[in-house]
């Protein structure tokens, strides 16, 4: 187990003191509103739906800003019911040219409204929002009609550079940089894992929410489409020699070993006794996804494992997006103690190169990777640990 001098717990601690005037700084006004809204930091000038799990835990900080971040993506939702992946500023920009979600907008937006308890209307609007962009995944994203989620650009995931997503020549963005054009290639459509999970999670919330607004047959019908979506899953994406959840092409499955494997966990995909088997075997094994520094965006042992460990891959960095994440799936399913064993490892890194809060770090030796520094998950994620540990 790694350990802790007591002057480097006393400079963790403070720290952490400095971390919510770290976050502040990726705090802006966009024109035209009166609040502030949480930007991804790093070198990244926006709002990310990936990132929109950050609002959740800075609502500890901001909450203001948090619910701000979830009415600016309901504010651009498209008529057709397509939420943007992005809305940059500096030029200001709304982006729908991909998905690029994990934790559905549904989730995250309930979840931050009743942290910093919002007004009846606000679940509302997140109830309508979130069944506008479900039917919108329904009709534009399921052509092989399984119920499950397509994806049709490497960006769909923001598995950046990843061979799991760029494998067939698939391109980085939809064609005419809109979400719902599938291009023509022989892998497509392309049954997705992670995005799949995310349309059951969301529609999970859903049925939340339309249960708080008193509506018991919404709630059901939701339930019925969300247990189909996961009954599809285990029929056309699980390899149970294996143990794995992988995507689905025209051809058969795609068998890259991620951390896509995650975002199931994260949306309640997999039952407890299947996530313990997956956790034994490739979450506890140095040999796949618990290298010193985890989790490494690909398993070690996968072929298609990149080695170079350049700046933005997900293609075997471990992302400090993956280990934000960690903190809403690892305690539900009973990982408390290997969270903390985590928390233990990032945190020496961290110590040990001075890390300015960049968005990858070393697999094998926990070095930052990349020049973007104040990155909004490493932020958060180092707060959480340093809180939870001392």
């Amino acid at each position: 187990m790694v350990s802790f001098s007591e002057s480097e717990i006393v400079k963790l601690q403070e720290l952490a003191a400095r971390i919510p005037g770290m976050l502040k700084r990726n705090l802006l006004t966009p024109e035209e509103r009166s609040t502030q809204v949480l930007l991804a930091g790093a070198d990244y000038s926006g709002c990310w739906l990936e990132h929109n799990q950050d609002c959740f835990f800075a609502a500890d900080f901001y909450p203001e800003e948090a619910w701000e971040t979830q009415q600016l993506f309901m504010d651009y939702q498209l008529q057709c019911g397509l939420i943007p992946y992005a809305v940059r500023f500096y030029p200001f920009r709304v982006s729908f040219s991909q998905l690029q979600t994990v934790w559905s907008f549904a989730r995250c937006a309930l979840e931050v409204a009743k942290k910093v308890d919002r007004p009846e209307a606000d679940f509302a609007a997140i109830y309508d929002a979130g069944c506008r962009y479900d039917r919108w995944l329904a009709e534009n994203r399921d052509r092989s009609g399984l119920a499950l989620v397509e994806m049709y650009c490497a960006f769909d995931t923001g598995h950046d550079n990843s061979p799991r997503v760029t494998d067939g020549g698939i391109p980085n963005q939809t064609a005419g940089l809109f979400a719902g054009n599938m291009p023509d290639l022989p892998c497509m459509p392309l049954i997705a894992a992670d995005l799949s999970a995310t349309r059951y999670g969301g529609l999970l919330a859903l049925a939340e929410l339309a249960e708080m607004l008193g509506n018991s047959s919404a709630a059901q019908r939701h339930r019925a489409t969300a247990e189909q979506i996961k009954e599809a899953m285990f029929k056309y994406l699980y390899d149970a020699e294996d143990e794995f959840f992988y995507d689905r092409s025209p051809d058969g499955l795609r068998k890259y070993r991620t951390e896509h494997i995650t975002r199931l966990f994260l949306n309640g995909v997999v039952p407890q006794e299947l996530f313990d088997r997956i956790y034994r075997r490739y979450f506890e094994n140095e040999n796949e996804f618990f290298t010193p520094y985890p989790f490494p965006s690909v398993s070690v042992s996968d072929p298609a494992f990149c080695r170079d460990f350049k700046a933005n891959c997900w293609g075997g960095n471990t992302q400090m997006l993956t280990l934000l994440r960690s903190l809403l799936w690892m305690d539900k399913y009973g990982r408390g103690a290997e969270l903390e064993e985590v928390m233990r490892r990032v945190l020496r890194a961290y110590l040990d190169y001075d890390n300015p809060f960049t968005q990858e770090l070393h697999p094998f030796t926990g070095a930052p990777i990349g020049n973007g520094k104040y990155y909004t998950p490493s932020l958060l994620f180092i707060n959480s640990a340093i809180q939870r540990l001392f």
